[in-house]
């Protein structure tokens, strides 16, 4: 349902933004997107005779996978912008086993990530072939999973709410176009839950992802 109003509210946005006053613009980038430690468990490795040699760590992570982002700015001030940023990407899921020195991995589904922020965008200097602006704000994550085999079974969608932290670099081809490049980090709450693991729990911690998208695109002002 989120994802059904996420997208009937955006063409509207994206359609009306050019009768409205200048101050506008809109970037659209792609490139890869580096994901987080979604989940880890570490067990101790009990030899036969009741000892402890070294620790088993399992370790559920997404795969590096190219991504898409498409963002709309209006100018606050001539130095402050708003912004609405909304990013997807879709990357395998693997479990990954390291024990001592050797490590497994298995495939376990995969994982679709909508992220959608709100930075406050600065712009650190604005004249000049190359123009550098630093932004922050909430975000909000859509975890889809699907096709679990190895740690959980079902298939769901959770929301999940955290804070996005971006910097990037335009050179600035035309006064109306850019070339962009930018780096952003999108911190939330793991899309697993401890109940997902029943009672398969000691040694569990899940921790906060990290998100960060990578991408290199065009920007246009109104």
């Amino acid at each position: 349902m989120a994802m059904k109003r996420l997208l009937s509210i955006l063409p509207v946005a994206f359609f009306c933004t050019p009768l409205l006053a200048d101050g506008w613009s809109i970037g659209v980038g792609t490139g890869p997107f580096v994901f987080g430690k979604y989940v880890e468990r570490k067990l101790p490795i009990i030899t036969p005779g009741g000892g402890i040699q070294g620790t088993s760590t399992i370790s559920l992570s997404a795969a590096t996978r190219a991504g898409v982002s498409v963002d709309l700015q209006r100018d606050l001030t001539p130095a402050l912008a708003l912004g609405l940023d909304v990013a997807y990407a879709k990357a395998p899921l693997a479990a990954k086993i390291r024990s001592n020195n050797a490590e497994i991995s298995s495939d376990d589904g995969d994982l679709a990530i909508t992220t959608v922020a709100l930075p406050l965008v600065w712009r650190i200097n604005r004249s000049g072939a190359f123009r550098f602006h630093m932004g922050a704000g909430p975000a909000y994550a859509i975890y889809h999973r699907r096709q679990f085999v190895t740690l959980t079974p079902n298939n769901y969608t959770r929301e999940r709410f955290g804070a996005m932290g971006e910097a990037g670099v335009a050179w600035q081809w035309t006064p109306r176009f850019a070339v962009e490049g930018n780096v952003s980090d999108v911190v939330t709450s793991s899309p697993f839950e401890r109940s997902d693991f029943g009672a398969a729990q000691s040694g569990l911690s899940i921790p906060r992802p990290h998100n960060v998208h990578t991408t290199v695109g065009l920007r246009y002002r109104f």
